[in-house]
Parts: C-alpha cells; sequence; structure tokens
C-alpha cells in the first residue's frame, strides 16, 4: 500500500483537489441556483439539501449534458451545417432540457427539496445561458 501510495501521490493529489474545486462549483451554483428556483416555488429543508440535489442533479444530467454540448460543435466545426447562432440556440435548448431532465429526476425521489416545474426550467435556462460560450470554442486539433 506504501508503494502504491508513492507511486501515485501526485495523482491522488490531483483528483482530490480536482474533486473539492468540482463541489465548491456545485455548492456555489446550488446556493444561488436555489435562491432563484425559491422565487418560483422551490422549496428544500436546509442548505444541504440543495447541495446534494444540485450534486445529483448534476450526476443524473451529466451523460445528456454531454451529448448537448456536443451535437451543436460537431456541426458546427466538423461539418459547418451551423452558424454559430444557430449552435449557441442549439445547445442552450438541448441543455436546458438535460438540466431540467436532471433536476426532475432527482426532485421525484429526493424529499427533503420539492421544485416547481417553472422553478426547473427557469433555473435549467439559466444554466444553459451561462455555459454557451463554451460551443463556440474551436476545438483542439492535436487531441
Amino acid at each position: 500500500m506504501k508503494d502504491f501510495w508513492n507511486r501515485h501521490q501526485g495523482t491522488i493529489a490531483a483528483l482530490l483537489l480536482f474533486a473539492a474545486a468540482a463541489l465548491v462549483v456545485i455548492y456555489v451554483i446550488a446556493v444561488f441556483g436555489g435562491a432563484i428556483m425559491r422565487l418560483f416555488g422551490f422549496r428544500y429543508n436546509s442548505v444541504g439539501s440543495i447541495f446534494l440535489f444540485f450534486v445529483l442533479a448534476t450526476i443524473v444530467s451529466f451523460p445528456i449534458s454531454q451529448f448537448a454540448e456536443a451535437l451543436p460543435r460537431v456541426l458546427l466545426f466538423h461539418y459547418g451545417n451551423l452558424s454559430r447562432r444557430a449552435a449557441i440556440v442549439l445547445f442552450v435548448g438541448l441543455d436546458t432540457i438535460a438540466t431540467a431532465v436532471g433536476l426532475y429526476v432527482v426532485d421525484c425521489f429526493l424529499d427533503s427539496v420539492s421544485a416547481t416545474g417553472c422553478a426547473i426550467v427557469v433555473v435549467s435556462f439559466l444554466l444553459a445561458l451561462v455555459s454557451a460560450k463554451g460551443v463556440l470554442e474551436e476545438p483542439d486539433q492535436h487531441a
């Protein structure tokens, strides 16, 4: 075990640092997203409930979100079938749906929160708008 730790110490430390940074980002999104959703009828037991809600929703919606990001990028950069504006509109629509599905599924199973459809759609749309800029970034040709 000690040999394993010595060989992989840097990798493990980097993974832990990445996980901690991701959780901080999700916490900030949860606090702001929860505040916005509360305006539209979102109810929760504690800030921890909001955090858990967004962590689980992130995990659930991750595969769909990857598709929502990839499709406009492929159509824009690889095939050239879309304009930049159309790629953003497509991304925002698909990402809103992906995030809303994740939030809805988690809401169905988590008793400590209760989200209205309106709250889910509004926060999903706002999160999609915030992340839409990444769609226009040119893919790395060396990867």
